[in-house]
């Protein structure tokens, strides 16, 4: 609500309804509104129903629409050991269009605007992957509320099919600050993964921004939030990762896996990409793209070579598949 246009509103019903003009009575009026002043005390509640209700409204149509036939576009994949940062962004409000708070006349006071950044970010705890929703600066003054949602898509291979679960609405409607200002929660498991959502705020008189958060990367995570130590083979150009499926059922034995499947493999791969140096070999171990003990065969198309410590990475990121 705007308190100047409410006051003009009173003043001039005032006026019409004085028929002998008693204008003393009015400007008594305005003395004691400007003494008593008209702080926005309402701030603390205006985001529970006004911004809310907007973002219910205006968010969803922000929101970046995943069908059952999409799927997480590999081109967006950023896989990062020690990723932290999901997505990130910002965006403006007018916060208020007085300086403190108080109508001592009706003259309109300079329009003041908050810039808010932010930044999403993720980790395992408790069984859960929480998102974390961060605000990094607050340029003029802060707003009266914050509030975010968050979608967490899902798949079990960068084929889909997705699944998306949906967060409750987080609010901040008091004492916004630099820092985090909530988290959502959503079961671990074993999956690819990217986060989108919506955010809102809100200034002091009532004025709303809604915009959405910006799809995150892909990244595929075993059932404790680790990333996998994604790893290309620069001379056959094979992927460690992309030919991953999240729901391989474990087996109770591998199949074995001999010195004489090694020496195979090798001469396979020299015949179809040349040969390799010795200290090639020595350097790089023989990896089974599918595990074996989730059924993973000794066939060539599931065999890559990969540097001895980042197979050893691979080797536990699969002990929490």
């Amino acid at each position: 609500m705007n308190y100047t246009f409410r006051y003009k509103e009173i003043f001039l019903e005032s006026v019409i309804k004085m028929k002998r003009k008693n204008y003393l009575i009015v400007i008594v009026t305005i003395a004691i509104m400007s003494i008593v002043g008209f702080d926005n005390t309402y701030a603390d509640n205006i985001h529970n129903e006004n911004l809310t209700q907007q973002v219910n409204q205006q968010g969803t149509a922000n929101s970046y629409e995943f069908s059952k036939n999409d799927y997480l576009d590999l081109s967006r994949t950023n896989q990062s050991q020690n990723a932290s940062v999901l997505t990130s962004g910002k965006q403006k409000v007018t916060v208020n269009n007085n300086t403190n708070g108080r109508f001592a006349n009706f003259a309109e006071a300079p329009e003041q605007v908050t810039t808010l950044t932010y930044h999403t970010s993720e980790q395992f705890e408790d069984g859960m992957f929480r998102i974390y929703f961060w605000i990094d600066s607050i340029t003029g003054p802060a707003p009266a509320a914050v509030d975010f949602k968050i979608n967490f898509y899902s798949e079990p291979s960068l084929q889909g099919p997705v699944s998306v679960q949906t967060s409750q609405k987080m609010v901040q409607g008091t004492d916004v600050h630099i820092g985090n200002i909530g988290y959502v929660e959503f079961p671990a498991k074993t999956t690819f993964f990217a986060v989108d959502g919506d955010w809102g705020m809100a200034g002091y008189n009532g004025n709303t921004s809604i915009a959405p958060i910006q799809m995150s990367s892909v990244y595929l995570q075993n059932k404790i939030g680790q990333n996998f130590p994604e790893y290309i083979d620069p001379v056959s150009k094979k992927d460690a990762e992309t030919p991953i499926h999240t729901d391989w059922a474990k087996l109770t034995s591998s199949p074995t896996w001999t010195t004489q499947d090694r020496y195979l493999f090798i001469k396979e791969f020299s015949e179809k990409y040349g040969n390799q140096s010795a200290d090639y070999w020595n350097n790089n171990q023989v990896h089974h793209i599918r595990p074996r003990i989730y059924g993973g065969t000794n066939d060539f198309s599931n065999l890559m070579p990969v540097p001895v410590q980042q197979h050893q990475l691979i080797t536990t990121w699969f002990r929490n598949y």
